[in-house]
């Protein structure tokens, strides 16, 4: 069992999985069942295999993705960095995850969910 076991893709982000963790059952599925991407997270992308929430991996996590810079990324002011923090979290949120915070310079995207 693993306390708060972290996966990370050098680059892209990481993905910690809160609580102690059972790995016995991941060491084979591991690498299916955590897709980081440029810009995302999936955890069991394969819905068949996904356990209850509680279970496995379908548990509280933090996320951190990097390289989450907008398409214009320059920001003329404080105030568009803050419209776009903004908009950032009305998007964590609708995803229905709760934001932590966004990072303007570094495009740095946290946010953490209560399951998968």
């Amino acid at each position: 069992r693993v306390h708060d076991l972290t996966i990370t893709r050098e680059g892209v982000g990481c993905v910690t999985f809160h609580g102690l963790t059972d790995c016995r059952q991941l060491i084979d599925c591991l690498v299916e069942a955590v897709v980081l991407n440029a810009g995302e997270v999936v955890v069991y992308p394969n819905q068949k295999e996904k356990p209850a929430v509680g279970q496995g991996l379908n548990k509280p996590a933090s996320i951190k993705l990097y390289g989450c810079h907008p398409k214009i990324q320059n920001f003329r002011d404080e105030k568009a960095r803050e419209k776009y923090k903004n908009r950032v979290r009305l998007m964590t949120e609708e995803k229905g995850a709760e934001f932590v915070d966004y990072d303007c310079d570094r495009g740095i995207w946290m946010f953490r969910v209560s399951h998968f």
